[in-house]
């Protein structure tokens, strides 16, 4: 793995420009959205990201806490070193959704999605870009290791298992990817709860279309941060592919290589629904807990806001008016020859 995709994720954010339109009235500026019929106080979300208690004692518990207090979607992911009871019953508001792979032993990827269910969480975003375990060489050197009183409690919350401390991710009996899929696991999925189930991990036109087909009620354009399968292209580069081909009948999401506001504007201008970041939040839970997720919230909102002013827009309608940002290549038609 060279990291290829990682780097790409930023290279393509940055080929991206902001075409303005000044002398428009920005007094008064809008931000705040609906994601699956849930209002939040803006387009920015929490991403799925594994073993917080390494960043902060308090772990996914801090990390729920700073999205609900700050208004925004708060996502779980299926390795959180906090229970979805203990998460609940500390932060009992806001916006949560679960996010789950597909295991060998189906019943504990069912298992997880009915905890979250019966906690009142409102959505289950499933992993598809994981069918096996990605070659990481880094982390292989050095695996992520948790100490003798940490945990993965939102799987011993639903199966019995008995993790390698010195190395979380080695892949064990029941806890292994499945690698017999077809797309009839989404069907089975919704089978297993009344939630509505968004599809993580969309890179293509054809799969967006396939999970629309099955009932998916959003699609999530995602290359898992440039942590997967190397060499795919940047998610922001197939976001337009995916909201052209799935037009309005479902919300659009993107995450992979966000750092800030006027990324988060890029993203809202090609026609996502909503982007979510993953990195960014445990820098600011490592920081400072709950308090520096919350500071990190902070700053995209107010450059996403920042942005919106200085490019003439009043509301996220505004930002995805034709032509608000394009590829830096744009200009080339103007020049003479």
């Amino acid at each position: 793995m060279n990291e290829i995709t990682l780097h790409e994720n930023r290279a393509a954010l940055n080929r991206l420009k902001i075409r303005p339109s000044f002398l428009r009235d920005v007094s008064k500026r809008e931000l705040s959205t609906t994601l699956l019929g849930q209002r939040v106080k803006c387009p920015i979300g929490v991403s799925p990201t594994s073993l917080h208690c390494l960043m902060h004692p308090e772990g996914e518990i801090a990390t729920a806490r700073a999205a609900a207090e700050f208004g925004v979607c708060y996502t779980q992911s299926n390795f959180s070193t906090s229970a979805v009871k203990d998460i609940v019953e500390a932060v009992p508001h806001g916006v949560k959704w679960v996010q789950v792979f597909c295991f060998e032993n189906f019943s504990i990827t069912e298992n997880l999605i009915k905890v979250a269910e019966r906690n009142g969480y409102q959505a289950v975003v499933f992993t598809i870009d994981h069918t096996t375990k990605p070659i990481n060489w880094k982390q292989d050197a050095n695996p992520p290791a948790l100490s003798s009183h940490q945990s993965m409690k939102s799987i011993e919350e639903v199966v019995t298992v008995q993790f390698d401390k010195n190395d979380v991710y080695a892949t064990m009996k029941g806890l292994k990817p499945e690698t017999r899929l077809s797309w009839d696991v989404i069907d089975k999925i919704r089978s297993q709860t009344n939630l509505p189930v968004v599809v993580k991990g969309i890179l293509t036109a054809e799969d967006a279309l396939l999970a629309v087909h099955h009932g998916a009620k959003g699609v999530w354009v995602s290359n898992h941060g440039g942590r997967s399968l190397d060499g795919t292209p940047a998610a922001i580069e197939v976001l337009p592919e995916v909201v052209a081909a799935v037009g309005e009948s479902v919300e659009v999401y993107m995450d992979s290589g966000i750092r800030n506001g006027a990324d988060v504007f890029k993203a809202i201008a090609l026609g996502a629904t909503a982007v979510f970041v993953g990195r960014p939040i445990l820098w600011g839970l490592a920081c400072n807990g709950s308090k520096g997720v919350e500071r990190v919230l902070e700053i995209l909102l107010k450059e996403l806001d920042t942005t919106m002013a200085m490019s003439g827009c009043q509301c996220l309608e505004d930002i995805r008016r034709k032509g608000k940002v394009v590829h830096k290549s744009y200009w080339k038609k103007f020049l003479v020859h």
